[in-house]
């Protein structure tokens, strides 16, 4: 099963954790200091590093060169939360490298010579890590990487030198939300090396309820420390949500109960829904679900509509270009079959 649709370690809460550990070439300027031939040089060094003469490792990734890819097949990759937004735009020398299950990927030349990313259904931050760790020995073992025996590995932006790690879960935090205490957890997790941000990452917004939780610091912290406490902060967030959901439904049990069942309705009758409002309601249903109040749907249904209901997803499951309006009827359509 690809791992976006799977349910991880504590499911109900965290949707998916994923380490991406940064690496440069010191035979290259930074991506953003590159021409056309040096990005295309880097690419291919990169990725003869990681194939070698390996034919399980060729059956096991494919290798893509994102600017023969198509806007929609690229930007269905970042909807996914497979590439970044940065390399889903294209550029010279941007190239993808993806295990079949989606699960790891490589991207190259995009804000780092290589950004390996290893992503696991649930909180499962150590085997996330693990994976990305395997890849990154590979390519140390293969490449002359930039490292700094003082700062550790030198990176593009300043806030990545050291490890190069940023690991991070998606969180559905419905409770929090409804019960107005979100502002204030993530002033706390500011003031105490932690970032909060949208479904997109950086610079996005939340949709349904659902926020990405990163380390900020990687200068003099080892890996394993990082890991250990973000995984620490995310336990104690994943208790404080189940409890304040908990409370919500004693207290307001009618209205919260009102609001899932009205969600599931509009779900599986509408015949036109945009992206930013199936994501609200589905976040509804993902509620519903965690406190028993719906059957016949589980969150692997939500998962694997999450991964497909943006613009780009609803055209590469089409085969086609659509108007919006097109997009908002199949969209509708794609919901009502899956509920």
């Amino acid at each position: 099963m690809t791992w976006y649709i799977d349910q991880g370690p504590d499911s109900d809460v965290i949707i998916s954790s994923r380490v991406r550990l940064a690496r440069n070439l010191t035979t290259y300027p930074f991506p953003h200091k590159m021409d056309a031939n040096q990005a295309k040089q880097a690419g291919e060094e990169i990725e003869s590093a990681f194939f070698g003469d390996n034919q399980l490792m060729r059956k096991q990734y494919l290798a893509l060169d994102l600017d023969s890819l198509s806007d929609e097949d690229r930007m269905s990759l970042a909807e996914k939360h497979l590439i970044s937004d940065q390399l889903a735009k294209g550029g010279s020398g941007h190239r993808l490298i993806i295990s079949r299950d989606e699960a790891l990927s490589i991207m190259i030349n995009e804000e780092d010579h290589i950004r390996i990313q290893s992503m696991s259904a649930g909180l499962a931050l150590e085997n996330a890590y693990q994976s990305a760790a395997e890849i990154s020995l590979i390519m140390e073992n293969k490449l002359a990487l930039a490292y700094s025996d003082k700062y550790g590995f030198l990176t593009a932006c300043p806030t990545n030198t050291g490890t190069g790690m940023r690991a991070s879960v998606m969180a559905h935090l419905p409770g929090m939300s409804m019960a107005g205490g979100l502002k204030n957890i993530v002033e706390s997790l500011s003031k105490l090396g932690f970032a909060v941000r949208g479904y997109f990452g950086e610079g996005s917004k939340s949709q349904g309820h659902l926020y990405q939780i990163s380390n900020q610091l990687t200068l003099g912290f080892s890996e394993e420390d990082l890991i250990s406490d973000l995984k620490r902060i995310v336990q104690q967030l994943t208790e404080q949500e189940r409890q304040l959901r908990r409370e919500l439904y004693k207290h307001r049990g009618l209205a919260i109960e009102d609001k899932i069942m009205r969600s599931y309705g509009v779900l599986k009758h509408s015949r036109v829904i945009s992206a930013e409002e199936a994501m609200s309601l589905l976040s509804d249903i993902r509620l519903g679900i965690a406190l028993g109040l719906i059957h016949g749907v589980n969150a692997s249904d939500i998962n694997r509509l999450y991964a497909h209901l943006g613009p780009a997803g609803i055209q590469k499951m089409n085969g086609r270009p659509m108007s919006a309006e097109e997009r908002d009827v199949s969209r509708a359509e794609m919901i009502r079959q899956t509920l």
